[in-house]
Parts: structure tokens; C-alpha cells; sequence
């Protein structure tokens, strides 16, 4: 018999009471009830009646399920998917939002940093633009400060924690923000603060019964006391967390768990009990597909082993570890290059084709609409490639004092920067075959702090250069991080072979001039590879042009080898790093070019400032030659006080 009016009108009732007591699972995961089973019944009920809305929700709770009970991350991202090509239907922009913040959160899970930002991007505005939703707009804030955490954004994600804070009018969710901000603390240093907000965040997670959240809270309190040199302290915050994680049979934190404990053991130099629980982590990671800490268990493992000089086990876990380094780094490549294209290019594809339909009466008009939607997209391409650029946090960290003058012509821009570092007191080489012998091991042991600086100007500007950009910073991290690449000229020469296969096959010429710097802080030495583009440097007595290869990184007529440059400096000089688009600027009372030797008075007139008072100078230098005129190209110069 068909149910009536009223009947159904109850059930909707209930279908959306029940959606959201299984949605606040997220923060109170401890229930009298059996969420799976309420879930189950509540999804069929929506489909019974093609109840649209009920359907997204209890799809989007049934992704959740797939991840928080199976950890099965990537069955929750294709179902959560479904649920958000209904709410786009439906034109729910706050579930829209959620749904892409719920991403976010899946996709960081699994070591896909970029595409979790992207997903952050595009559904916290809404929460920046709605305050009378507090209770997911806190979880929406954590959502994005934890993305820009995990990218080491730490002065991004320090402002979404603190906005999240300012709209908790309850406990939910703050608790986990005071862990994230813990974690912030804990990363700058400051570790006495960083323990103080790990404490008063599990003071919270403990009222809210979020067992889930206690676990994490016990396990960074054991980190921040394992970096205070306490690690008997952090071993019993370690244990405590992993009895929590394997009472309710959490295998994803289960496996951190191993891997801090094995950690702590390591400090305490209990070979063996590191050893015991880093295999229990590899175990653990190849059950549950976690390539990612699979790889740190084959780094650790292959360390302790040489350590007990058992060389034949050090040198298999090696292997491992370079081949499954290797399949890692190919797949975070692609993943970047294809979140880029999603944000530039995907939905404007799309609605190029929608567009084609429209009656020609409306097309203006929707041509405009969907021109400010493509325009959006790329703003939020902006804020990925913002992301993958160098952050102040990594320049404050090795740069004892800096400034950066980056002016893009269009929103995005293929002008960059980017800077890496590779700090290793122990074993910092990874080229080992079969034929490597034990001396070939010991002779490893060297100690490393490097850290790298690349000002570079891709080919093109805005969304090509973009694209350019992107591609030229996987391949400079490829060569550094991956490859083990050290010399800066040898950096460029691997960049160049890369690019010539990837997009120089049909014959362009597509790549970048550029200056990579190597700070040498164990041999105190500076040295450079310059495409095209040489710094400049003002000591106290002469301003010197560095010498630069004439010859871009790319596709050329010469093919020479790169040189590689020792800089000669003393304290307190001063050196530039810069790409052409300041000096190539139209303008003056003749509309010429302002160019080099220009550049080069305003430099050796404004040295005796500060760096900061410097880049203000240097910027409104090139405001009043530019006047009224279009800027032509990119501008970026960084100042490094030496």
C-alpha cells in the first residue's frame, strides 16, 4: 500500500534527523547506537523514496564509514563523489562545500597534498562567507589548516586554526584545532608552548569521549616530549594512544603508532625494539596499502641494520626503499600536474560546452557568468601554485634576512621561486645496487645541510607559464630530492633532459632561465647554476653581474653542460636573485625599457637600507616607470643578506 502524505513527510523527517546524528560522528564518534546499521537503513529510505537530498547525505556518511571503520580511502573518495554531483544538482552550496572539505581531509590522508588543497580552496569560502553555521564551520576551518600543515604552510594554517577557534562556540572540533596548532608550535620549535596546547587539547577530546581525537592528542604529546630528549616520557604517551587504536581496531593509527614507538626506541638507541616495531609497521602498511609510511619503515629498517651490521638485510631494504621511492614520487608528479589542470583548465572545458546549447539571446550574458567562474578557478589555481612555491617559513628558516618582490602580470604567473633542503647526519646516499660492497655502506656516512634557492622564469606567463612552472618544480624536486642530485649545474643539466622529453619532442622550445643556489652550511661554501639570468652581487665596495650560461634550461642550439659558479662573498654583502620582467618593463618619459644597468644604479642607491625598506623601494621604482603603461612580463627579485 503507498505510503501517504503524511507518512512521508515523517520519514524525510527522519532520514535528515538521522543524517545528521550519523555526520556528527565526525566529532563524537562514541554512540549507543549502531551507526552502520542506522546508515544503511537510512541510505535505502532515501532511494525507496528518491529523496535526492537523503540519497547525497547518506552517501556521503557511507563514505565516511568506508574510511573511519574499512580505511579504505580511496572507496570513500569515489563515493563521496557521487554525493557531490548530487548536491551540485540540487545547487547545495553549504553541502557542496562540505563534501570537498571531507575530500580534502581523504585526499591529505593519503599523501595527495595538492589535490587536498585544491578541494580545501574551493569549499572553505563558503564558511568564510557564512558564519551562522559554527559547528562546521570550526570542522571547516580545521579541514584547511591541517591541509596547509601537512604542505609545512604553517603560517597559513596558524590563521584557519585561529578562525576556526574564534567561531567555536561549543567544544567540537576545537579540541583537534588545539592539536593542530600544537603541532604548528611544535615545528617552529617552540616546544614548551606546543605542550601546553597538546595538553589543554586532550583535556577537551576527553570531555567530548572523542576517542579517536585522544589517541592523537596522547601521540604528539609523546612527540613533543621525544624532541625534548625525554623519550621514556613519550614511549608511555605512545603506548597509552596505541591501546586506545587497537581497542577499536583503528589500523591507519595503529600504524603511526608503530612508527613513533619504533622511533623512540631508535633514540634510545633499543636496536631491537626499533627494529620489532618497524616491522610490525611494514606489516601493518602492506595490509592496509600505506605506501607512504611503508617507505619510511624501509628507510628506518635499512639504518638499523646497518647499525647491528647486518649489511646484506641493510642493502634489501634499500632496494626496496628506491623502488618504492621512486613509484612515490611518479605518482605525486602526476598527481600535481593533473590537480593544475583540473583547477585551470577542467571547468572551463566544461563550460565551454555547455555554452555551445545557449540561445544566442542569452549568451552574452552567460558568457559573463561563466568568464567570472573561469576566472575563479584560476584564483584558486593561484593559491595551489602559491602552495607549491617557496614558503616564508622554509625562506625565515635558512635566510637570515630576505625579501621577495613578486609581481605577477596575470593572476598566475611563470615566474617562481621554490627552495628545498636536504639536512642529513647519517646515511645521505641511495644509489646501492647488487654489486654495492660494505665500504661502499660505511663510505655513505656523511653529514649534509644544503639548503637550495631557485628564482626562475618559465616559459610564457599566466596559465601556459603556469604550466610551465609547475612542470619545471617537479623536475628541480625530482633532481634534488629524488635523484640525490647535489651540484647545482648538474641540477639544471637533469632538468634540461627532462624537459627536452616531455615538451620539446615536436621541436618547442619550451623551459626556463633561472639561478639555482646551494647553501653549503657543513663547508660554509655558496654555489650557482645560472640559465640566461646571472645574480647580482653588491658587496660594500662594487656591484658585480655574476656570470650566467647563455642558454636557457631547455631546448637550444647549444647543449653544453651547465658551469657551476662559487661565489667569492663576505658578510653582510648582499646578493640578488632575478628574472628579466623588472628590467624589460616599457615606460619613463619615453616609454623604453627600464633594463639592467638601471636596475643596477637602483640597487647600488638603495643598499644602505634595510632589505625590507629595499624591496619597498625597489617596487615603487618600478610603479613609477611602469605609469599608466600594461605590465609586460612577470617580475620577481629576491634580496639575500649573506
Amino acid at each position: 500500500m503507498a505510503e501517504s502524505s503524511l507518512d512521508k513527510e515523517d520519514i524525510i523527517k527522519w532520514i535528515d534527523e538521522s543524517n545528521d546524528k550519523l555526520w556528527n560522528l565526525r566529532s563524537s564518534p562514541e554512540v549507543d547506537y549502531d551507526p552502520i546499521k542506522l546508515g544503511v537503513e537510512t541510505l535505502e529510505k532515501s532511494i525507496q523514496l528518491n529523496y535526492r537530498f537523503g540519497i547525497a547525505r547518506g552517501l556521503l556518511n557511507k563514505g565516511m564509514a568506508a574510511f573511519i571503520i574499512d580505511h579504505k580511502a580511496s572507496d570513500a573518495i569515489h563515493i563521496s563523489s557521487q554525493a557531490l554531483e548530487i548536491f551540485k544538482e540540487l545547487d547545495d552550496k553549504k553541502w557542496i562545500a562540505n563534501v570537498l572539505l571531507t575530500q580534502a581531509i581523504l585526499y591529505t590522508s593519503t599523501g595527495r597534498a595538492e589535490t587536498a588543497l585544491y578541494n580545501a580552496l574551493k569549499g572553505i569560502p563558503y564558511y568564510e562567507e557564512n558564519k551562522d553555521d559554527p559547528k562546521d564551520a570550526v570542522m571547516a576551518f580545521y579541514v584547511t589548516g591541517t591541509v596547509f600543515k601537512d604542505l609545512k604552510k604553517y603560517d597559513e594554517a596558524e590563521s584557519y586554526y585561529l578562525k576556526g577557534i574564534k567561531v567555536a562556540d561549543h567544544l567540537s572540533w576545537s579540541g583537534r584545532i588545539f592539536t593542530g596548532l600544537s603541532n604548528i608550535y611544535s615545528e617552529r620549535g617552540n616546544n614548551e608552548e606546543a605542550l601546553e596546547l597538546a595538553l589543554k587539547s586532550l583535556d577537551i577530546l576527553k570531555t567530548e569521549k572523542n576517542l579517536v581525537g585522544v589517541s592523537r592528542a596522547l601521540t604528539d604529546i609523546g612527540g613533543i616530549h621525544k624532541k625534548m630528549n625525554h623519550p621514556d616520557i613519550a614511549l608511555n604517551y605512545f603506548f597509552e594512544a596505541l591501546k586506545i587504536r587497537e581497542d577499536k581496531n583503528m589500523r591507519h593509527f595503529i600504524l603511526g603508532s608503530y612508527i613513533e614507538i619504533a622511533g623512540a626506541y631508535e633514540e634510545t638507541s633499543d636496536t631491537k625494539n626499533a627494529i620489532d616495531y618497524f616491522i610490525k609497521a611494514e606489516n601493518l602498511a602492506k595490509e592496509i596499502s600505506h605506501e607512504v609510511r611503508l617507505s619510511i619503515a624501509y628507510l628506518k629498517l635499512a639504518g638499523l641494520y646497518k647499525r647491528t651490521n647486518n649489511l646484506s638485510q641493510s642493502i634489501d631494504y634499500f632496494e626496496k626503499y628506491i623502488a618504492l621511492s621512486g613509484e612515490l614520487n611518479r605518482k605525486e608528479r602526476e598527481n600535481k600536474v593533473a590537480t593544475l589542470q583540473n583547477a585551470l583548465l577542467l571547468e572551463k572545458e566544461q563550460e565551454i560546452e555547455r555554452l555551445k546549447n545557449v540561445e544566442l539571446k542569452n549568451a552574452n550574458t552567460l558568457i559573463s557568468e561563466k568568464n567570472k567562474e573561469i576566472t575563479d578557478s584560476i584564483h584558486y589555481a593561484k593559491r595551489i601554485q602559491k602552495a607549491l612555491m617557496a614558503s616564508d617559513f622554509i625562506l625565515k628558516e635558512n635566510l637570515a634576512e630576505y625579501f621577495v618582490l613578486y609581481k605577477p602580470k596575470d593572476i598566475v604567473s611563470g615566474d617562481f621561486y621554490w627552495a628545498t633542503n636536504i639536512v642529513q647526519n647519517g646515511l645521505n646516499s641511495l644509489k646501492i645496487d647488487q654489486s654495492s660492497t660494505p665500504d661502499d655502506l660505511n663510505n655513505l656516512k656523511q653529514p649534509l645541510n644544503l639548503f637550495y634557492l631557485a628564482v626562475c622564469d618559465s616559459t610564457g606567463h599566466g596559465v601556459p607559464g603556469a604550466f610551465m612552472s609547475l612542470l619545471n618544480i617537479t623536475f628541480l624536486n625530482e633532481a634534488i630530492n629524488e635523484k640525490k642530485i647535489t651540484e647545482p649545474n648538474e641540477v639544471f643539466n637533469h632538468v634540461r633532459e627532462r624537459l627536452i622529453n616531455a615538451v620539446s619532442q615536436d621541436g618547442a622550445r619550451d623551459g626556463m632561465d633561472g639561478i639555482l643556489v646551494c647553501f653549503d652550511k657543513e663547508k660554509n661554501t655558496l654555489t650557482y647554476s645560472a640559465a640566461n639570468n646571472g645574480p647580482i652581487l653588491k658587496t660594500k665596495k662594487s656591484l658585480e653581474l655574476l656570470p650566467a650560461d647563455k642558454m636557457p634550461v631547455g631546448k637550444d642550439e647549444k647543449t653544453a653542460p651547465f658551469t657551476l659558479h662559487t661565489i667569492k662573498a663576505e658578510p653582510g654583502d648582499t646578493l640578488y636573485l632575478i628574472t628579466d620582467g623588472y628590467a624589460d618593463q616599457f615606460g619613463g618619459p619615453k616609454g623604453k625599457k627600464f633594463r639592467y644597468k638601471q636596475l643596477e644604479e637602483t640597487i647600488c642607491n638603495i643598499d644602505s637600507l634595510p632589505l625590507h625598506e629595499q624591496e619597498k623601494a625597489l617596487d615603487k621604482k618600478f610603479e613609477e616607470w611602469k605609469g599608466e603603461l600594461e605590465q609586460v612580463d612577470d617580475v620577481l627579485i629576491i634580496g639575500i643578506k649573506l
